[in-house]
């Protein structure tokens, strides 16, 4: 098992960066400032003491990501991911909040969605669309959605709902000086979006827009995103 070094971890990680040495390094397949290991959000949350603990809640099968059961220690949960404990009934989000990674507790509902950015879109033999998602995973979908809008997936059912990067979209900001931050789109360009937020105009790169929604997001946020 990979560690690292408390004093190297991404500023985003809600940990004090004096205590043990080591903590668990997240497997590859996400980014390491926008994810966290599932043993340590296990104890985050205050229901583990330990790794060895944790480990022991995953092994019994008690903790699902994102509606599958979930048992390696250093599984990376990324951002908007749902983290769910389907024994005590209780779900959360990661997202960001005061520009650290945040479990933001959400309910039975909202869990069954997850939304992921489109990143690329390819034609596969036999003329199928493959659809990339910032999350890592795939699909084969002949979705009307292009590079930078938002699929909404739905757990239980497997379907997706298409959400356009457009004006007056709602974004979530996913860097920069206004991380974490929901914003209005109002204009396009090629490379960056004006936006408004708190009734001001700001300039973001597109690369940062993560699109959640057009008169009100799609998901809840933590007061101090909004």
């Amino acid at each position: 098992m990979a560690y690292l070094k408390r004093l190297a971890m991404p500023k985003t990680w809600p940990l004090a960066r004096k205590g043990s040495k080591f903590i668990v390094r997240p497997l590859p397949g996400r980014r390491l400032q926008n994810s966290l290991p599932i043993a340590f959000i296990i104890k985050y949350l205050g229901f583990a003491e330990t790794t060895k603990e944790a480990k022991f809640i995953l092994d019994s099968g008690r903790v699902k990501v994102n509606n599958k059961v979930i048992k390696e220690k250093a599984f990376p949960v990324g951002l908007f991911d749902v983290i769910s404990f389907p024994t005590i009934k209780k779900n959360f989000r990661l997202l960001f909040k005061n520009k650290k990674l945040f479990l933001h507790e959400i309910n039975e509902s909202e869990a069954k969605l997850k939304p992921a950015k489109v990143i690329k879109k390819t034609i596969l033999k036999g003329n199928k669309i493959q659809i990339n998602l910032d999350d890592g995973t795939n699909t084969l979908s002949k979705i009307d959605c292009r590079t930078g809008d938002t699929l909404v997936m739905d757990l239980e059912k497997n379907k997706f709902l298409p959400i356009k990067l457009e004006k007056n979209s709602l974004a979530y900001l996913l860097g920069g000086k206004y991380l974490g931050k929901l914003i209005r789109i109002l204009d396009i360009k090629e490379k960056e979006a004006i936006c408004e937020l708190d009734s001001k105009k700001i300039n973001v790169q597109k690369r940062y827009i993560f699109v959640i929604g057009k008169e009100k997001p799609i998901i809840s946020l933590p007061e101090e995103n909004k």
